[in-house]
């Protein structure tokens, strides 16, 4: 087993995600199907060194989307969103089980009305 950092500095916030992977053979190819699922997959995985790291980052911006767009979600909430057999399941994305992994921390990203600029009122 081993645990992958992941940081992301794309918003005002820099966010952090810490995922274990369980079986690497299962992580390894989910990543891979995961870049391929979309076009576009050649540039990523040039962009990226390889199919199964630009999947890997595929699957990490859809973790910040889904937690960014639903304040208050945790690690548990996050999982169940790529759960198939829970009646949800994200196209393109397996479960957590079939990919081989788990996420142990995701930062919430809390959108604060304080934090929110108006012009032209």
């Amino acid at each position: 087993m081993r645990q992958i950092k992941i940081n992301s500095g794309s918003w005002q916030k820099d966010l952090e995600m810490v995922v274990t992977v369980i079986d690497e053979d299962k992580f390894k190819k989910s990543c891979e199907q995961i870049n391929k699922f979309y076009s576009g997959d050649e540039y990523r995985a040039d962009i990226h060194g390889s199919h199964e790291k630009a999947g890997f980052a595929m699957f990490c911006a859809e973790c910040f989307q889904q937690i960014a767009f639903n304040n208050f979600k945790d690690e548990e909430w996050l999982t169940e969103q790529f759960d198939w057999s829970k009646d949800k399941g994200i196209d393109g994305y397996p479960s957590l089980d079939d990919m081989g992994i788990r996420i142990d921390e995701i930062e919430p990203w809390f959108i604060d009305s304080d934090d929110i600029e108006i012009t032209g009122w």
